[in-house]
């Protein structure tokens, strides 16, 4: 059977996502055929390649550019590139990965092109939200829930031309009704093949780290989040999988070193990013075990911690076995904003002795932040950015806070995703929500202007102050700082 993957993520947008990498290899290992349509190097004339953000004025320029990449690809439209590859490829059936911040563009492009395939929606949008997902007339189908062992039963009953509607984690439409099936419980992961890194177009394996580029991708090892963050959808997740056993485990050290050992010598991969939610929440034993069998591979990793879980003892244990790069979350400098609004636990002693253990292992920090939290003033945001210069971190990342369906933030504050057309409001457009005590232009205005306030001294805010002015000369103004940053590294 042929299956056709469409990863619908952002131009340029650089990483190979293991879902789909890992059912591509469990189809592949039952002689499945598969290919993916991936939005990341599709270049339209709208689509214009990611413009340097104060973010990136953190990181050391690279002798290469992902722009480099695909200056000599040709300019196209989605649509038209969509319906080269249906031809081209003739799938069976179409499986798309989809969250709630790229559903509507996937329904727009799949109302547009009318494929005649059969569409099966899975990822975390339809987990969370199976009838919001079922809705559109243009899907089929539905995955609720893990999808190796689902995808596989399905493509082989479609394949011996047998009944499937009865497959554990299958949603779909009965007449004006939908009917979700009974989950099937979680897979193994130990079972799981390595991650089909060969399906994706090579360019995803650009690694920059440190003004050099290296060769690789992210890695989880991995599934689930035992924390209860009111901002994230694992606890929806795990609410709705509850029936699927265990919701937080991970592989043993054997089929980490197992995969990496093979992702290397198959792609030269030197540098992995560990896509799980926090790699020091393993066990000292796990980690004792996992340094052990990677150390002799030789690769370099970034990876996320919360503050809570870091040791002395896990840090040593991450720097031996390749650990370059941390990323800590943050989220508020504000301690009650923290506790009460985020349900993070955790005072700014504790975060400030777990990144100094970083930085004394000469492992690179950067830190996970949001502005526009319920109940934040500008004032807090500032606290955020004090706490983030005391640290002396090498990069910051913000983001506005999202609501997401099924979580606690979403509940608490009744809010409503879908504008008054219908259309779910992007990411991009979340500080339109106004949860916090800060208006739309102002929070859009600190988001732009977050690292700049970070990486210059005190005496420059003043000049940063000015760059939050959403018109030219505030554009321009922002891009002359940039600079100045990037003079400092």
């Amino acid at each position: 059977m042929k299956i056709l993957f469409v990863f619908a993520n952002d131009y340029l947008s650089i990483g190979i996502p293991t879902g789909i990498a890992t059912l591509s290899a469990v189809l592949k290992r039952r002689r499945h055929t598969v290919d993916v349509f991936d939005f990341a190097f599709v270049k339209t004339q709208s689509r214009k390649q990611q413009k340097q953000t104060a973010a990136t004025s953190q990181c050391l320029p690279t002798p290469y550019s992902p722009e480099d990449l695909v200056a000599e690809d040709p300019v196209q439209s989605i649509e038209d590139a969509f319906v080269n590859k249906l031809r081209s490829f003739q799938p069976d059936l179409l499986a798309i990965s989809v969250m709630t911040a790229n559903f509507d563009n996937v329904i727009r492009l799949l109302e547009k092109v009318k494929p005649s395939q059969p569409v099966l929606l899975g990822g975390v949008h339809p987990t969370i939200s199976p009838k919001d997902s079922l809705a559109p007339e243009v899907v089929d189908y539905i995955c609720v829930g893990e999808g190796e062992e689902f995808l596989l039963e399905l493509c082989e009953r479609i394949d011996r031309g047998k009944d499937f509607l009865d497959i554990r984690n299958l949603g779909y439409k009965k007449g004006k009704n939908f009917k979700i099936n009974k989950p099937r419980p979680f897979i193994n992961m130990d079972e799981l093949p390595p991650p089909d890194w060969a399906l994706f177009d090579q360019r995803h394996l650009f690694r920059p780290f440190m003004g050099r580029v290296y060769s690789g991708s992210f890695y989880v090892m991995s599934r689930g989040c035992p924390f209860e963050c009111t901002y994230c959808a694992n606890g929806a997740l795990r609410k709705n999988l509850k029936e699927c056993g265990r919701y937080f485990r991970y592989q043993s050290p054997a089929t980490t070193a197992r995969h990496l050992a093979a992702l290397k010598e198959t792609f030269n991969a030197t540098w992995f990013k560990f896509g799980d939610d926090t790699i020091t929440i393993f066990p000292d034993s796990y980690l004792e075990e996992l340094a052990e069998l990677i150390r002799p591979l030789g690769i370099m990793f970034g990876c996320s911690v919360r503050p809570e879980t870091i040791t002395k003892h896990k840090v040593e244990l991450l720097k031996s076995m390749g650990c370059v790069a941390a990323t800590v979350g943050i989220e508020s400098g504000n301690p009650r904003l923290r506790k009460e609004i985020l349900n993070r636990k955790m005072s700014n002693e504790l975060i400030e002795k777990a990144i100094n253990l970083l930085k004394d292992a000469d492992i690179r920090v950067s830190t996970f932040n949001m502005i526009g939290l319920p109940e934040e003033t500008r004032e807090n945001v500032f606290e955020t950015i004090r706490l983030n210069k005391k640290l002396g971190v090498s990069a910051v990342n913000v983001y506005v806070v999202y609501p997401y369906p099924g979580t606690e933030i979403n509940r608490n504050y009744q809010i409503e995703l879908r504008d008054k057309s219908g259309k779910l409001i992007p990411a991009s457009e979340a500080a339109g929500f106004e949860l916090s005590y800060m208006s739309r232009s102002e929070v859009e205005a600190l988001l732009k202007t977050f690292p700049l306030y970070v990486s210059l001294p005190e005496d420059r805010w003043a000049e940063v102050r000015k760059a939050e002015q959403p018109s030219e000369e505030g554009f321009v103004l922002r891009n002359q700082l940039q600079e100045d940053v990037r003079s400092l590294l």
